[in-house]
């Protein structure tokens, strides 16, 4: 075998051979992502009218300018059923209602291409011209691979009514592919973009975040022993970089890659707890452990016996008669 037929066959396996988890990442993925969703609406939830509405904190026609021409807005649905005599509160909670259903159907895996295609508009219509950090991007494009993926086909109720359904032809090896450049190419670019000032050299960056008005809520640390020992700064600033940057290479080198996954995922820690982005925190180590962690297939789930063994535990299936009842 020459050296061209040998690239040729390196790229074909790492592209096309079949995926140890048998799409049980896809799985998780969309069960995952909707649940991140959810809770980050369940979060707002009280508030949803004063961040959203027409009257809200952000005046709507602010949002409305940042928002592009081609997306449907939040506001402009409050507008449009309000033509016909029905009033915000009504609309907002039809609104609210359902995402809420098109979210469960999604992570359930009901219609689930079309759920996810419309929890993606829905989303569009609420968070466009709302700046959340990081976030919104995020689930954006967490949602439209969702679209494009095969994620109905496991573990979901699409797959238990469509059970003729031929999944031995589909290899999903491709789709993983695809979110493992996604990951690399974030992290990479991030720490790219990171090494072109400064602040993260000196440590001026991690200063800075660590004393912004909405951190450091939850433990009130007083750092002023940075200010006497800034080298720790430098340190951390250094090891950020290094982690980004060097992400694509070490994260797909066995030997390294448990190293690498667990230095970021507690990157991740840290940004969370002590910067107070819980979710964009927690949402990329979420990508992180769907892409580069799971390696084992979950094991499908039969309703059928589910409930039967349920309902044999209560004692509430019928008996069977015996032949002198009859």
């Amino acid at each position: 075998m020459n050296t061209l037929q040998l690239i040729k066959s390196k790229i074909q396996t790492f592209f096309f051979k079949e995926d140890n988890t048998k799409g049980s990442f896809i799985a998780f993925f969309r069960i995952g992502t909707s649940a991140f969703i959810l809770i980050h609406l369940m979060s707002i939830i009280l508030d949803f009218s004063k961040l959203f509405g027409k009257q809200g904190i952000i005046p709507s026609d602010i949002r409305e300018f940042l928002m592009s021409n081609q997306m449907i807005s939040f506001t402009q649905i409050i507008t449009f059923f309000e033509g016909y005599g029905i009033p915000e509160s009504v609309t907002t909670n039809g609104f609210i209602g359902t995402f809420i259903f098109f979210l469960l159907a999604l992570m359930f895996g009901l219609c689930t291409r079309f759920s996810a295609i419309m929890t993606l508009l829905l989303y569009k219509a609420i968070y466009s011209g709302t700046y959340i950090y990081g976030i919104d991007g995020f689930m954006v494009t967490s949602l439209f691979y969702l679209i494009i993926f095969p994620s109905g086909y496991f573990h979901s109720i699409d797959n238990i009514i469509f059970k003729n359904r031929n999944r031995n032809n589909l290899n999903v090896t491709l789709f993983k592919r695809l979110l493992q450049f996604n990951v690399c190419m974030v992290y990479f670019y991030a720490g790219l973009s990171k090494m072109m000032g400064i602040t993260w050299w000196n440590g001026e960056a991690i200063w800075k975040s660590v004393h912004l008005w909405s951190a450091n809520s939850i433990f009130d640390i007083d750092y002023t022993f940075f200010a006497e020992n800034s080298y720790i700064l430098m340190i951390m600033g250094w090891s950020v970089l290094l982690i980004e940057t060097l992400y694509p290479i070490f994260i797909w080198i066995p030997k390294t890659r448990k190293i690498w996954l667990f230095s970021t995922l507690a990157m991740h820690v840290g940004i969370g707890l002590f910067l107070d982005l819980y979710f964009f925190a927690s949402f990329m180590m979420f990508w992180n452990v769907t892409v580069f962690y799971i390696s084992k297939p979950m094991p499908e789930l039969d309703l059928s016996t589910y409930f039967t063994s349920f309902f044999k535990r209560r004692n509430i299936l019928p008996r069977k008669l015996k032949v002198e009842e009859i």
